[in-house]
């Protein structure tokens, strides 16, 4: 009869061995600490290898030395007795090889001993599967344990930190959805728990044994196998290319050693295995507690308080001042002028309705991703030659002054945009904010939970993912966004968030039209960024949402361009048109971040409108004039009646009248540890033409 510990022994060891778990954590967690980089000279790396080698056998030992001597003195003050239910050995005899009997005494004595070992082994074996079986509150236990680990490891840690640390990309900061994850994935976890607790014997240990290894799996591939993964910038990913085959395979392979090994080896031994796995499964958890915590704290310094918490609403997208002092700048990302052409070869007429526009061919952007450009576009700042990219992007709204000095002249502002990478702990970003109609503080953080729910694990499981399965959990940003806010029925747009979803803003036009309002302002400024002809393509070509990849890009591109398009006619049946400035443009052209150098022209739309009083209406010019979006504003400021002069360029487009013109173009390459690269290229001649694209010299790094 084996004899129960009792309460207070029971919470003794316990807590002893929770202390030796968080110092294993501890030293696991330095393992896989960042390393920072240095030279050591080669000479001296075999020694300093052995005697760091030298120092860890050391170190083991004496730790093992620790937690034996610890362990027994706790035994003593809770006055268990550690060989309590142990088989014991008999007398040792000496058997003198020179006796006759020697042999099979020595045989016998082996094969009592070797016995006694199985019959030891199967007796606690026996014993922890019995009891197994006839208690449920046990088998939960376990269950538990294993279905919190997969939750936690799998699915909440990375959310977290996935969320901590993109929070300038995320509607949503970590302070507002960071309950979301814990509390649906943790609801999850009892109630599988609950489920595999019904199961007994075999299937119930090879069930809970299946979900560690895929746990443990996962996180071995977000640990060393997640090299080259795609950034969720919505771009297009070649996933049968051989670069993404190979990884498929190889990632396929360890995963499945990762889990056949163990079900293999723990055929014997399933009860101690389970064992293993929960005092595995805990300390792994404590280890990534603490990775989770640094993505907490770093998320919330990232955030402000949610009751304060400013965001891009809707409010005023499709108001303009009734005096016709308008001036209306429309970003489609992804926006190529090879697309634009296409349509035009295919269709002629398309741009019919864009009278008095004028078409700049070559055209030439500033910057690459959205997360770069879209601010360029309303601060006019590039990086001063040395600067860190990151002290750059931190002082941007701050260094300009576009914004403040169209606010100073009387002008209501409206930006729209998931992109303006406002840090609203920046006092120069809140006032940027103060000083528009649309980003101010909701009445609630208007989240939809399940959905909120849905995309967090998706952005988990695509990190955690093997590679042949990332296709399924791909994900682009501002599709997270979309579908993170909740649906709302707010007539005034005050409540409700912007959403970059042409499909939505088209019926949204469609059933709302453009209101003239006079609200004492000088004028109206709306800046409004669409998704353009961006992968991936849900849209069709008369700008009608048809589900996610069921479009193609040539469609999505004319289907974009058809919001504009009824956004204009809305603007002439109102008497808004002709007296308004139009610039309809791209925050950049089709590009790739791995390409360096840059092996295709990035060129994005440009088509400008300048007032006129509409008496004489044009149908739309072509233009070869080299422009820039270092133009965009010097044209915006000259149409408010301010000096362009004083502004990124200094000239607007009517201005550019030197077919050599030169311009600056900043390409965005991945640097690794040093987070990204700003490599700087002169466009001389047609920006279509790559060859004009040559090196500065000049290049930028930072986070």
């Amino acid at each position: 009869m084996l004899r129960k510990r009792s309460l207070s022994q029971r919470l003794g060891l316990a807590g002893f061995y929770a202390l030796w778990i968080l110092l294993f954590a501890a030293l696991w967690l330095l393992c896989l600490a960042r390393p920072a980089w240095a030279y050591v000279d080669p000479s001296v790396m075999t020694y300093t290898i052995q005697a760091l080698a030298g120092v860890v056998v050391a170190l083991s030992a004496m730790f093992g030395v620790i937690f034996r001597r610890t362990r027994r003195k706790i035994y003593q003050l809770l006055n268990i007795d550690e060989n309590a239910n142990k088989a014991v050995e008999g007398d040792i005899e000496r058997v003198d090889p020179a006796n006759a009997n020697a042999a099979e005494r020595l045989g016998a004595a082996d094969t009592a001993a070797r016995e006694l070992s199985a019959q030891a082994s199967n007796g606690a074996e026996r014993r922890g599967l019995s009891r197994l079986d006839t208690s449920y509150l046990r088998r939960f236990a376990y269950a538990l344990v294993i279905c919190l680990f997969f939750a936690f490891m799998v699915l909440i840690a990375p959310a977290i930190e996935l969320v901590g640390s993109n929070s300038d990309s995320l509607v949503f900061g970590l302070g507002s959805i960071w309950w979301v994850s814990v509390l649906f994935n943790v609801a999850f976890a009892v109630a599988a728990s609950a489920v595999l607790a019904s199961l007994k014997g075999k299937p119930f240990l090879i069930t809970l044994l299946v979900v560690f290894c895929v746990t443990i799996a996962a996180y071995v591939q977000s640990l060393f196998l997640n090299r080259g993964m795609m950034p969720a910038d919505g771009g297009f990913i070649g996933w049968t290319e051989p670069y993404f085959v190979r990884k498929m395979i190889i990632s396929g392979i360890i995963w499945l050693a990762i889990i056949a090994a163990p079900l293999a080896f723990s055929r014997k031994h399933r009860y101690n295995w389970l064992r293993a796995t929960t005092v595995v499964a805990v300390l792994l958890m404590v280890v990534q507690a603490f990775g989770v915590g640094s993505a907490a704290i770093k998320g919330a310094k990232a955030t402000v308080e949610t009751s304060a918490q400013p965001y891009v609403t809707q409010q005023g997208l499709f108001t303009l001042d009734s005096n016709g002092n308008n001036v209306v700048v429309f970003v489609l990302d992804t926006y190529d002028t090879n697309l634009l052409e296409q349509l035009r070869a295919k269709e002629p007429t398309l741009l019919d309705n864009f009278t008095d526009f004028t078409y700049f061919r070559n055209s030439a952007g500033t910057m690459i991703p959205t997360s770069n450009a879209i601010p360029y576009l309303v601060t006019g700042q590039k990086p001063a030659p040395g600067q860190d990219l990151g002290q750059y992007r931190h002082d941007k709204y701050a260094n300009s002054t576009f914004l403040k000095d169209l606010s100073d002249r009387g002008y209501s502002i409206g930006l729209y945009s998931d992109s303006l990478m406002l840090d609203y702990r920046n006092p120069a970003d809140r006032d940027i904010a103060a000083r528009t109609l649309n980003i101010h503080p909701v009445s609630r953080a208007p989240i939809h939970a399940w959905r909120t729910f849905i995309c967090m694990n998706q952005m988990a499981l695509y990190r955690e993912a093997p590679w042949v399965l990332k296709p399924t959990f791909w994900y682009y940003t501002s599709d997270i966004n979309n579908r993170m806010i909740a649906d709302s029925d707010d007539t005034s747009g005050s409540d409700s968030l912007y959403e970059l979803d042409d499909a939505k803003v088209k019926k949204m036009l469609t059933s709302q039209g453009v209101t003239p309002e006079s609200d004492g302002s000088a004028g109206a400024f709306r800046f409004i960024h669409l998704f353009g002809p961006h992968f991936p393509f849900s849209v069709d070509a008369e700008g009608n949402a048809v589900g996610t990849n069921r479009s193609n890009q040539l469609d999505q591109a004319r289907g974009s361009l058809m919001v504009v398009d009824e956004y204009l006619t809305m603007l002439k049946q109102e008497g808004l048109y002709d007296s308004a400035t139009i610039i309809v443009t791209a925050d950049h052209g089709v590009w790739s971040e791995s390409e360096d150098p840059v092996k295709n022209a990035i060129s994005p739309i440009m088509l400008v409108k300048p007032a006129t009083d509409g008496s004489n209406p044009q149908p739309l010019q072509v233009s070869e004039m080299p422009i820039s979006h270092e133009d965009v504003i010097p044209t915006v400021m000259d149409a408010v009646g301010a000096d362009p002069s004083q502004y990124a360029s200094g000239q607007t487009v009517w201005q550019i009248d030197d077919p050599s013109r030169v311009r600056y173009f900043d390409a965005t390459t991945n640097a690794g540890n040093l987070g990204q690269r700003f490599v700087e290229y002169q466009i001389t001649g047609d920006a279509l033409n790559v060859k004009n694209w040559k090196k500065t010299g000049n290049v930028w790094l930072g986070a």
